[in-house]
């Protein structure tokens, strides 16, 4: 339960600090940084890798579907581009869920000694970019109620994930769910890149279409580079330096606690009689 009530906690760091600081430009510009380095590359050496093990070559392709799909659908329909794009950022935030959930069921594996320890010292510590991002993408955008509703959603699946346990965990393996996971994780990609607030209310909503490359100050590099420490430290805390061995791991765990219970049910109902 320590591990669940950290979780959640955690997602509140990054928005305080957000807020808190928010008058200071340049703090913000390498928060904006640090999110981008550390959520991305948790998304690229974390999450991605997991569904294209679990899925397959079609998983990839559900990544591309995810990543482009967008941005080819908002040049060809230009009319509907913001309703496009708000559904974009809405598959992000459904990807972020989702791996909610399995973050709530893999720590449920660890408080109860079936998964590594470090692994959810991992899964707590990622969760704090991944609430400091919700905040930085969406509270400029959308506003403070829908950004703090989404942490709280974030909140909610974890809660639910923890609570079904192993049963939720086999079954975010399944291939069907397998396949929605790699298309939203090509979707938090998209939104990571092209940041809805910076297009939020200058008329060509999310067109991409940029002078050029941003320029890049201090601030930038400072916040990449924090991210990339936080990213290295994070993934050196894993077992066998990568989340895929424990998923694995975890998995397994699943199976041997639903094959205890099933093969332990008889015997307690022989018992009783």
């Amino acid at each position: 339960m320590n591990y669940l009530i950290a979780s959640l906690l955690i997602l509140a760091v990054g928005p305080i600090l957000h807020h808190g600081l928010r008058k200071q430009r340049g703090i913000i510009t390498a928060i904006g940084a640090f999110v981008m380095v550390s959520l991305g590359g948790l998304v690229l050496f974390d999450i991605l890798p997991q569904v294209v093990r679990l899925g397959g070559g079609a998983a990839l392709a559900f990544i591309t579907l995810g990543l482009f799909g967008p941005t080819l659908s908002e040049k060809l329909f230009k009319r509907h581009s913001t309703f496009a794009h708000n559904l974009t950022v809405t598959l992000g935030i459904g990807g972020l869920l989702l791996h909610s959930i399995t973050d709530g069921s893999a720590l449920f594996m660890a408080a109860n000694a079936q998964g590594p320890l470090l692994l959810a010292f991992g899964i707590i510590l990622h969760r704090m970019p991944a609430g400091l991002a919700v905040w930085w993408l969406l509270r400029p955008a959308y506003g403070r109620l829908i950004a703090a509703s989404v942490l709280g959603l974030m909140m909610v699946t974890t809660i639910v994930g923890y609570v079904l346990g192993p049963e939720l965990l086999l079954t975010m393996t399944a291939s069907h769910v397998v396949y929605l996971q790699a298309f939203v994780t090509g979707s938090i990609l998209h939104v990571l890149w092209h940041r809805p607030h910076e297009h939020h209310g200058h008329g060509h909503h999310h067109d991409h279409q940029h002078s050029g490359l941003p320029k890049l100050h201090s601030s930038h590099w400072i916040g990449g580079g924090l991210g990339l420490l936080f990213l290295v430290l994070l993934m050196a805390a894993h077992p066998d330096h990568g989340h895929s061995e424990a998923g694995d791991h975890l998995h397994d765990a699943a199976e041997l606690h639903l094959d205890h219970d099933q093969e332990s049910a008889p015997a307690e109902m022989s018992h009783d009689h």
